[in-house]
C-alpha cells in the first residue's frame, strides 16, 4: 500500500498549476510535474494531512458479497468535519478543485484493488483538475465511479462528465434520483452505469405499497436504459426484501455495513425471504 506521504506528495503535486474560469477552456493535457510537493501542504486554509475518508460497503444482493466501497471525505479540522461544511470552506475559498483532488488520492490510497464511489462536488465540474490526465480517478487499480447529485449541473458540464467517462476504468453514477430536482433527463443523458435511490424511497418501502411500484418502476426503466440501482440507507431485513422483491441488485445501508475508517467488507447475513 503506498505511504500517505506519496498520497500527499501526488495530491499536492503541481499545486500551482494555473486555473481556468469556465469548463470550456479546461484544458485535457496534463501541466508539468513539479518534483515535490510545496512547503506548504495545504488545500486553501485546510491541512492536507487533516483530510481522511470513511468507506461504506455496496453490497451485491444476489451474492451477499461486497461490491465496492462509497467513499466519504472527513476533515480532523474544528468545524469541518461534516464535508458539506468542508466543502463550503473549499467554496469560499475557491479551492474545491485542489480539495476534490486531494480527497480522491487519500481515499484510493486506503481503498485499494476494489471499486470505489466517490462524490464530485458541481463546482469540482468547472475546474481544470478533474479532467487531467494525472488525476488520481486515472491510477486507480479498480473501476472508478463518479457520483453527481445535481442535474442542473451535470447538465452545463455534460461534455467534461462525457470526457471523463471515456477513460478506461471511469464510470458515472446518478447519486439520490428520486429527491429534490433529480431528474430523468440526467440518466438519458449522461448514461450512468448505477442509479442510487435517495434514502426517502428507501424508508418505509416494505409497508408503502406505492414506494414499491415507484422503485420497481425505476428500476425497469433503468435497466432499459442500461444502468443497476443501488439503495441507499437500508435499515432492515423487511426493507431489503422489499428492495430484493422489485428487482433492486445492489444496496448499502447500515443493515449491511456502516462507513468505517477502513474499507471492511460486509458481513450481514442477507435474507430476503
Amino acid at each position: 500500500m503506498s505511504t500517505y506521504r506519496e498520497a500527499q506528495e501526488a495530491t499536492t503535486a503541481n499545486y500551482g498549476a494555473k486555473q481556468v474560469s469556465g469548463v470550456h477552456e479546461a484544458p485535457t493535457q496534463p501541466a508539468p510535474y513539479v518534483d515535490e510537493a510545496p512547503p506548504e501542504s495545504l488545500v486553501g486554509s485546510v491541512p492536507i494531512e487533516a483530510l481522511t475518508a470513511h468507506f461504506q460497503p455496496i453490497v451485491a444482493l444476489r451474492t451477499g458479497k461486497t461490491f465496492g466501497f462509497e467513499a466519504l471525505p472527513q476533515c480532523n479540522v474544528e468545524g469541518l468535519s461534516d464535508p458539506e461544511e468542508l466543502f463550503a470552506r473549499a467554496t469560499f475559498e475557491k479551492t474545491v478543485g485542489e480539495l476534490g483532488r486531494a480527497v480522491r488520492a487519500v481515499a484510493f490510497t486506503e481503498c485499494v484493488g476494489v471499486p470505489v464511489f466517490i462524490g464530485v462536488h458541481p463546482h469540482e465540474l468547472k475546474d481544470s483538475w478533474l479532467i487531467r490526465p494525472d488525476d488520481p480517478i486515472c491510477s486507480h487499480d479498480a473501476q472508478v465511479y463518479l457520483q453527481l447529485d445535481q442535474p442542473s449541473y451535470a447538465a452545463m458540464c455534460l461534455h467534461v462528465l462525457t470526457e471523463v467517462a471515456s477513460r478506461p476504468g471511469i464510470s458515472i453514477v446518478v447519486d439520490d434520483f428520486g429527491a429534490g430536482a433529480s431528474s430523468l433527463k440526467q440518466i438519458i443523458d449522461l448514461a450512468p452505469a448505477f442509479v442510487k435511490l435517495d434514502p426517502e424511497l428507501v424508508h418505509e418501502i416494505d409497508s408503502n405499497l406505492r414506494k414499491r411500484k415507484a422503485v420497481s418502476a425505476v428500476v425497469r426503466l433503468c435497466a432499459e436504459l442500461g444502468a443497476q440501482v443501488i439503495a441507499k440507507g437500508v435499515e432492515s431485513p423487511a426493507q431489503l426484501r422489499a428492495l430484493t422483491d422489485v428487482g433492486v441488485l445492489y444496496a448499502q445501508g447500515l443493515l449491511l455495513g456502516a462507513a468505517a475508517a477502513q474499507p471492511v467488507v460486509s458481513s450481514a447475513r442477507l435474507v430476503t425471504r
